[in-house]
């Protein structure tokens, strides 16, 4: 009778253990956390309820909330499923809560925007809204980086990071596109680096921009190291062009701008696949990253310092880069083609919130409009 009553007395407590989380103060509380409480809630003495709770709270600690990206090319497996699955050891232990603040503690960057969300009542609820966004996007750019070599630009704050081992080796300024022609959020893998490349003009370029000035004065092709081909791909003479007689409907050439200095992909071209034909690269036009706003191009990415970049991506075979002299124009050199043989995902994202040279919180104009 007595060994009854001790089995009731022990299923009694370890229900009442299992309805009392050590977490219920924080998920009750989500929402100083950039989360959702209700996305928490368990009824009492609902033990499968609380568990699973209790793994999205953590889960959501530790991957945060990708970021919106129109083009997903590339696989990011952070483990989100095994992370949840120790949890089925521990979920009743006080520990847990010490874990949970753990996860919250360990990202300075996400623990900045928490405390910047914690001190915002002079903030507008859009902006605390961004705040909280890019609290759970952070979440998700740490856990990547943990487990992955990186390559991350922010749009709205023209930056380029790469991480490896989880740790910032580099930050540059980067020149982006203009709001007329926007570069475009993805994941991709970068895969290949061109040196000394020559630039195949897209179509709206040569007739939206090129053709005009050629209307004006066909030597602006030499002067700026144009090549004409036909439709069957045969350089031609631009002097034998009837240039006032074409448009934008009829076009029928294509044009390319032969490698050197003053190619406007510079020295240097990193591809990653991607319906939108963008790419990284070099520049002719250095001044760009002296601006405080740098949105000039046409969707691709200029790239403040392409050649530290090249080498860090090409280890350990960085001296291909390193051979390149910003002494020499490269007149006419044929481009040469290295595939990037490591690991490393490239991240495009949108953030309105980030970090400046100096760590510093800022909130970036929506230079986009985006919601």
């Amino acid at each position: 009778m007595k060994v009854k009553y001790i089995v009731l007395f022990i299923l009694t407590v370890s229900v009442r253990i299992q309805a009392q989380s050590p977490l219920d103060s924080m998920m009750q509380n989500a929402e100083s956390l950039g989360l959702k409480s209700l996305d928490y809630q368990y009824k009492l003495g609902d033990t499968l309820g609380a568990k699973k709770a209790i793994k999205r709270f953590m889960s959501d600690l530790k991957f945060g909330k990708q970021p919106d990206l129109r083009f997903q090319g590339y696989d990011f497996k952070l483990g989100r499923e095994a992370f949840q699955n120790q949890y089925d050891l521990i979920w009743r232990n006080p520990i847990i809560k010490q874990l949970a603040q753990y996860l919250i503690d360990e990202n300075k960057e996400v623990s900045q925007i928490l405390q910047a969300l914690h001190d915002s009542t002079q903030y507008s609820p859009a902006k605390r809204q961004l705040l909280i966004k890019a609290a759970n996007e952070f979440r998700w750019i740490a856990a990547v980086r943990s487990s992955h070599n990186l390559v991350l630009v922010n749009i709205p704050s023209t930056t380029l990071k790469a991480y490896e081992s989880n740790k910032q080796v580099m930050q540059m300024r980067v020149v982006l596109g203009k709001p007329s022609r926007p570069s475009k959020t993805l994941s991709s893998k970068l895969r290949t680096m061109v040196l000394t490349p020559t630039w195949s003009v897209p179509r709206r370029i040569s007739t939206d921009e090129i053709l005009p000035r050629v209307k004006k004065n066909v030597r602006f092709l030499a002067a700026n190291h144009y090549e004409v081909f036909d439709i069957n791909n045969q350089k031609i003479d631009p002097s034998t062009v009837a240039w006032n007689d074409l448009s934008k409907n009829n076009f029928p050439y294509a044009i390319r701008q032969r490698s050197g200095t003053w190619n406007s992909l510079g020295l240097l071209k990193i591809q990653f696949d991607n319906p939108f034909k963008m790419y990284l690269h070099d520049t002719s036009q250095k001044y760009l990253f002296a601006r405080e706003k740098r949105f000039y191009s046409h969707s691709c990415i200029r790239l403040e310092n392409p050649k530290k970049l090249g080498a860090w991506l090409m280890k350990p075979n960085s001296a291909v880069v390193d051979r390149l002299s910003s002494k020499s124009n490269y007149y006419d050199k044929q481009p040469s083609y290295y595939a990037i043989k490591r690991e490393i995902p490239v991240v495009i994202w949108y953030s309105q919130v980030d970090f400046d040279e100096k760590g510093n919180l800022k909130i970036y104009p929506n230079i986009y409009g985006r919601n």
